[in-house]
């Protein structure tokens, strides 16, 4: 297994050594129909963030499952090989397209504070200010977990095959080991991370403190018997036999004890909500609604740049890329004054993506820098006072999160996208998975007076920028799915992609490859090292851009519709792979 030190090699190379990866992990692949999906299309598709969760995914459509069991058996295994980013301890959103009723749902289970709260992550429970650097990890980091509520609310919605049968490949992985991924080794290779992760030292890290090499056979019966006890009793057994009681002891480590009741794991709520569309060319783009200020963004940039199609649609080009860079701005500074969580503030989600709004704003964009960027007033908002200072929201910039999208043979499609924030959340790890550290992305320390609508409340749901997508065609068929990993930056790989696809027609493998551009850090443009994007340096400065050149590990995913199949690709940047087959006739 030595061979997949070459994991940053060449993205084709990579993709190679990803497809004997799983040959290596499963005999029985080795006599299944999957093919790689980069460029030969299949009717069934999937793209997930790791090679055994792509399979996990597309043994479940073989069986006849439907598309949404394919994601939930992806997702159990990815808790497992990229538990790192997201899991059973952290939240998710996911989007459903029903193609013989040809509806679209959008399920939200982000992660939620507690009932019990202070009025910031900074703040504690006597009124006293804490330092940010020590409560970004530990106890009272964590939200109350959804993303298993969630997968229980869309099988029973969507789902074919029996529960407990999407729970098989993980558990047997889980108890016969997996090997360790390039990806997880090279986050727990830093200098720190034995003592950053104590949680960890028993499953990832040799006697010497030392992670273990790439290859290495993982087993987590933890994780194992989680699995089995949720598959066999249904969802609630998670909490069951005293589960709950070891997991309340878990969330007291850290710097500061979580406020968690048994009551908060309990009664999670789901949310239905209604997707948020937007036109782009001849295309209709759905995401997920507020708190995801990911789709927002994503609609907002994407019609802010048609309505500059004199600069094209290169990104080689300063011209556009400046552009892309200034929608990017204009759509922070919207989305940093509007989203929060729907439930506590109200959002005028619709008015920000009106395109006669977004015109408006598009016509901001000048050829060199604005002096500086500041919310519009779309049309709902125009009575309200807009005098009051807005509370600072740093955005996530870390890597962690996973990106899933899978096609049935009915052609029923999933995008999710699921998290436990930054890389293995709050550090804790609890039953065999890793609890998120999602209350990290409320406001920091609002003060009296300003408006911080992502201000941290019992029960609310922090901002996000994931943003699962769905694109249709004139004619109401779908034909691109997916969306990314990667914190704040995770809006501008979405549109950036979605760009390169549907504006310059380029496959997913093409477009996944090309170099990022990102303006989620504020008062600068990011450029993506080692790509031709970091050549645009020189002349976004004269511009009057703020840029750094610096690495920028996504973990995008799609599909694209090409005839009546598809085709799809993983980030070359990460562990993930595209595999689909043909159904037999």
């Amino acid at each position: 297994m030595m061979f997949l030190r070459s994991f940053k090699a060449h993205p084709r190379l990579r993709l190679g050594l990803c497809f004997i990866y799983s040959l290596l992990s499963s005999a029985a692949f080795a006599q299944s129909p999957f093919f790689e999906i980069t460029q030969k299309p299949a009717q069934v598709a999937v793209t997930t963030a790791h090679p055994m969760a792509t399979e996990a995914a597309l043994q479940m459509l073989q069986q006849g499952g439907s598309a949404i069991d394919a994601a939930i058996a992806a997702q159990l295994m990815l808790g497992l090989v990229e538990s790192q980013s997201s899991g059973l301890g952290g939240g998710t959103f996911l989007m459903h397209w029903d193609a013989a009723q040809k509806s679209l749902t959008s399920l939200d289970g982000l992660a939620i504070s507690p009932q019990k709260t202070t009025a910031s992550l900074t703040t504690d429970v006597d009124g006293s200010q804490l330092p940010y650097a020590s409560m970004g990890r530990g106890g009272r980091s964590a939200g109350v977990p959804g993303t298993l509520p969630l997968l229980a609310k869309a099988h029973a919605k969507f789902g074919k095959l029996t529960w407990p049968a999407l729970f098989a490949p993980a558990i047997e992985a889980a108890s016969k080991g997996f090997p360790m991924p390039a990806y997880m080794h090279q986050i727990l290779s830093a200098p720190t991370a034995a003592k950053d992760h104590p949680d960890m030292l028993a499953l990832y890290f040799d006697e010497a403190q030392k992670v273990k090499p790439v290859g290495t056979l993982i087993a987590n019966p933890d994780y194992a018997k989680t699995l089995q006890s949720i598959a066999l009793k249904g969802p609630s057994a998670i909490w069951a036999d005293g589960a709950s009681t070891d997991f309340l002891a878990a969330v007291q480590r850290g710097f500061k004890p979580s406020l968690m009741s048994e009551d908060d794991l309990k009664n999670y709520p789901v949310e239905e909500r209604e997707p948020l569309c937007g036109p782009y060319l001849r295309y209709r783009i759905c995401v997920m609604a507020p708190p995801s200020f990911g789709g927002v963004m994503v609609l907002q940039v994407l019609q802010m740049l048609a309505e500059k199609s004199s600069l094209g649609t290169d990104f080689n080009q300063a011209e556009f890329a400046h552009a892309f860079a200034e929608a990017g701005k204009l759509a922070q500074a919207d989305r940093h004054r509007y989203v929060a969580d729907p439930a506590f503030f109200k959002v005028p989600a619709k008015a920000l993506v009106n395109p006669a709004y977004v015109k408006q704003r598009a016509a901001l964009i000048q050829s060199n820098t604005l002096p500086s960027y500041v919310p519009g007033q779309p049309e709902a908002l125009l009575a309200e006072s807009s005098g009051q200072t807005l509370a600072p929201t740093a955005a996530p910039s870390a890597d962690a999160t996973s990106q899933l999208a899978v096609v049935d043979a009915q052609g029923n499609a999933v995008s999710m996208t699921t998290t436990n924030n930054l890389n293995f959340g709050s550090r804790i790890l609890v039953q065999g998975y890793v609890l998120n550290n999602a209350m990290t992305n409320f406001t920091t320390s609002p003060k009296p007076g300003e408006i911080a609508p992502n201000k941290m409340e019992p029960r609310k749901r922090p901002v996000t920028s994931m943003v699962p997508t769905m694109v249709f065609d004139e004619a109401g068929q779908l034909v691109t799915l997916g969306g990314s990993a990667g914190g704040g930056q995770i809006v501008d790989y979405v549109s950036a992609n979605l760009i390169r696809m549907l504006a310059n027609q380029l496959s997913p493998f093409e477009a996944l490859a090309q170099g990022h551009i990102s303006t989620a850090i504020p008062n600068r443009v990011q450029l993506e090292k080692g790509t031709s994007a970091a050549q645009l340096a020189e002349a976004l400065q004269a511009k009057g851009q703020k840029v750094e050149v610096v690495p920028m590990n996504s973990g995008m995913g799609f599909l694209k519709r090409t005839g009546n199949a598809w085709i799809g690709s993983a980030d070359p940047r990460r562990d993930g792979v595209a595999w689909g087959f043909n159904p037999k006739p």
